[in-house]
């Protein structure tokens, strides 16, 4: 894979050589001419040597299969300087040691090709080698040939024809080799991708692992929410019910005092305020456990969830659902949230008159749409669902349909309407979590809900269940 700036490119363009790219294949070549050098000696030695040739082919077999791994990590982050990107490890993770660890390895298909690659690259390395002698010899004729022939050394000045040629060798080579070496480095990053880049059951075991592993991270991040939510109800709840009940008792005992000719305006008064503060911070907490993980969602499923949520809208909703079902739990929760922020967003920014939420399941598909008559407009990273919002909401959304399995969707052209539309797995719900023990809410301290404030003039929400 080619960037927009890379190597290739600049090999075309005739400002290569006083470019960062000729220097870039100059370090790339030269790591590769270092690296083949010890190994080539060995290969050497051992051909110059008949009667140890094969000793000296196993202990080179031996020295690439112990350097063929870190020579492969290195030239897979290496690419990067031939402007191409970095190769991932094709190799699957381990916790073995020692022995083990190498019987292992040596059953990857990946540690063989690394072998391949390293042996097919000593080529390439010594040629880079060959290349970078060139330079020199031709850096010391253009410098050194014309001071001998200046200061009339008889090699050079009897062979006036000689010099001329050398000049201009030495000239033409330095240009020549420094597209040799980025013709050998895009044949050795090529070479890399080839043999170093996972192959099809490499690829789908890291997705599957990949995969694996954003469950578990979701898994484990709900399951976090979940305590927290269970920590505010059975916790900082009940203390906060058990605060209003106290301070509606001082308020009681005030009335006494006041009977008995204390005057007791003032406390009657910061007693009232601290009360109506502490129904508020119930009220806003009791919501904030509600977003957290809705109570209704686990006892009741997902239908009777959405049907609260749109009992709360300030836009008429209308709910059509076909689903009874109980699905896994973090189908059901990614399905909230996804009508939740959807139906937010249709209050804040929408400007919408009516809204309708469908819930439907085709075989193994669930599938959940959000329709508006807003203004429309909404995009990824816009953050509204309709109209002109802000922020990563719609981003947020996709992201967690993604974890989930799923796939959000969003048609919203100019002017509206808009309809979000999600597409998850229908999988069957395994067993119902068990969310602790919960301390029952005293009802003497229960505010009016937020239908009963709402005001009489707003419109009554149609909800309609299939």
């Amino acid at each position: 894979m080619r960037r927009s700036d890379s190597l290739a490119l600049a090999l075309r363009r005739p400002s290569y050589l006083v470019s960062r790219w000729l220097l870039q294949a100059w370090l790339f070549t030269s790591l590769t001419a270092i690296i083949a050098g010890p190994l080539g000696a060995v290969g050497l030695s051992g051909a110059m040597q008949w009667p140890t040739s094969l000793r000296a082919f196993a202990v080179l077999l031996a020295t690439m299969l112990v350097l063929s791994p870190l020579i492969a990590r290195l030239d897979r982050g290496r690419v990067r300087r031939v402007g191409s990107t970095p190769i991932a490890d094709p190799h699957s993770p381990t916790g073995l040691r020692g022995l083990r660890r190498v019987a292992f390895r040596l059953r990857e298909p990946a540690t063989w090709r690394e072998v391949a690659y390293v042996a097919v690259a000593l080529p390439i390395g010594w040629v880079a080698a060959s290349a970078h002698i060139a330079v020199v010899w031709a850096l010391f004729m253009i410098v050194a040939v014309p001071q001998y022939w200046m200061v009339g050394d008889p090699v050079w000045v009897d062979n006036p024809s000689g010099v001329v040629l050398g000049l201009l060798a030495a000239i033409v080579t330095v240009p020549a080799v420094g597209y040799v070496l980025g013709l050998l480095a895009l044949l050795q990053a090529a070479l890399a991708r080839a043999l170093l880049a996972p192959r099809g059951p490499e690829l789908r075991h890291q997705i599957e692992r990949l995969t694996a592993s954003r469950t578990s991270l979701v898994r484990s991040f709900e399951g976090d929410l979940r305590r927290i939510e269970r920590d505010l109800h059975d916790g900082v709840q009940q203390k906060l019910v058990t605060l209003t009940i106290a301070l509606g008792s001082a308020e009681l005992d005030t009335a006494d005092l006041a009977r008995a000719g204390v005057d007791v305006g003032r406390l009657h008064g910061h007693l009232g305020r601290a009360h109506d503060l502490a129904e508020a911070a119930l009220e806003d907490l009791r919501s904030t456990v509600r977003a957290i993980h809705p109570r209704v969602l686990a006892d009741h499923g997902l239908t009777a969830a959405v049907h609260e949520l749109t009992s709360r809208m300030p836009v008429p909703v209308a709910l059509q659902s076909a689903v009874e079902d109980r699905f896994d739990p973090e189908i059901e929760l990614c399905a909230y949230f996804v009508v939740s922020e959807a139906l937010t967003n249709v209050a804040r920014h929408s400007q919408a008159r009516t809204a309708r939420v469908v819930l439907a399941r085709d075989g193994e598909v669930l599938t959940v749409q959000v329709h508006d008559d807003g203004v429309g407009g909404a995009r990824f990273g816009s953050g509204a669902a309709s109209g002109a919002g802000s922020g990563t909401g719609l981003v947020g959304l996709r992201e967690r349909a993604e974890a989930a399995g799923g796939s959000l969707t969003v048609a919203s052209p100019p002017g509206g309407p808009t309809t979000v539309a999600l597409l998850l797995p229908a999988r069957a719900r395994a067993a119902v979590p068990d969310a602790g023990p919960r301390t029952a809410e005293p009802r003497t301290a229960e505010p009016p809900s937020a239908a009963q404030n709402a005001s009489p003039s707003a419109p009554q929400n149609m909800t309609e269940t299939v």
